[in-house]
């Protein structure tokens, strides 16, 4: 998969970039987050070749703001506050910026120590025993409201920095723009509605966001744009999502060929419980040593 996501000097404009719309991926995570971005035909349809195209044409962002200057495929999920207001984020926060606030992501979701280890507590800091928690030297701050501000600063950063150097703002200004952004497999429909109403918050037009599960986005992407894998009709696979976290694992069956609509090419495989529709398992992971 890494082979077609190059780096964003790669990619010129499209030949008919007013028909083109501007795809940006924002890979929402509880330690880094990333964004890639594509152009692709506006329209609901689009061809297997076509499809393939916008894979090849895919770009990942690997300017993220940093202390070093250092190139990177992604950006720590942190923010820190001055005077109440978001400040420093991504690699720019150092340690001794206060108020600080990092896995604020858990926050989204209520009960989310159900998947972590007693030991990753102390790590993890106290969204993951309290989804409600606050920090004491900002206290006025929520989970998603510290999530709104972080993705107000992601977007900003990719639209007027990264893009406007690439592409210029009079490109930008009549652009349409979609945001797919990822969300844990366990996540609850409520911690799904939260993550859009951060986005919203963060000025990402409702119209435009799009929510795709972590594991479910590599599955589609392997059951139709991926020649190394092979699945035929009917083939169930098994997704293992190892992120900061926890590694989440997702069965899913191909139901058709690789020329259908890949919205339509994937089911939650059954489990052998009748009342389950997705086998899924949440599982802590160690910290590196």
């Amino acid at each position: 998969m890494s082979r077609s996501l190059e780096s964003e000097s790669a990619l010129s404009l499209p030949d008919s970039a007013s028909k083109a719309k501007l795809i940006i991926g924002i890979d929402f995570g509880t330690t880094f987050t990333g964004a890639a971005y594509v152009f692709q035909p506006d329209r609901k349809k689009l061809s297997v070749s076509e499809l393939r195209n916008i894979n090849e044409n895919i770009r990942l962002i690997k300017q993220w703001p940093s202390r070093t200057g250092a190139t990177m495929d992604k950006t720590p999920t942190r923010l820190a506050y001055i005077n109440g207001n978001p400040g420093k984020w991504g690699g720019s926060v150092a340690p001794n910026d206060s108020p600080q606030f990092a896995h604020f992501k858990l926050g989204l979701q209520q009960r989310a120590n159900r998947a972590y280890s007693q030991s990753d507590f102390a790590t993890l800091g106290g969204y993951l025993t309290d989804h409600d928690w606050r920090n004491p030297l900002l206290p006025s701050k929520r989970a998603v409201d510290v999530t709104t501000d972080f993705l107000n600063c992601v977007v900003q950063y990719l639209l007027n920095d990264r893009f406007s150097k690439t592409f210029g703002n009079d490109f930008l200004q009549n652009q349409p723009i979609s945001y797919i952004i990822t969300v844990p497999a366990v996540w609850s429909e409520k911690a799904k509605e939260l993550t859009r109403q951060a986005a919203v918050s963060a000025g990402i037009p409702s119209e435009e966001i799009n929510l795709i599960t972590e594991p479910e986005a590599a599955a589609h992407f392997c059951s139709i744009l991926c020649k190394e894998v092979n699945l035929k009709r009917d083939d169930r696979f098994l997704v293992c999502d190892a992120g900061g976290g926890t590694v989440v694992s997702v069965t899913l069956k191909h139901l058709t060929c690789r020329t259908s609509s890949p919205t339509r090419s994937l089911r939650r495989h059954q489990s052998w419980k009748s009342s389950s529709v997705l086998k899924e398992t949440a599982l802590p992971v160690a910290p590196f040593t």
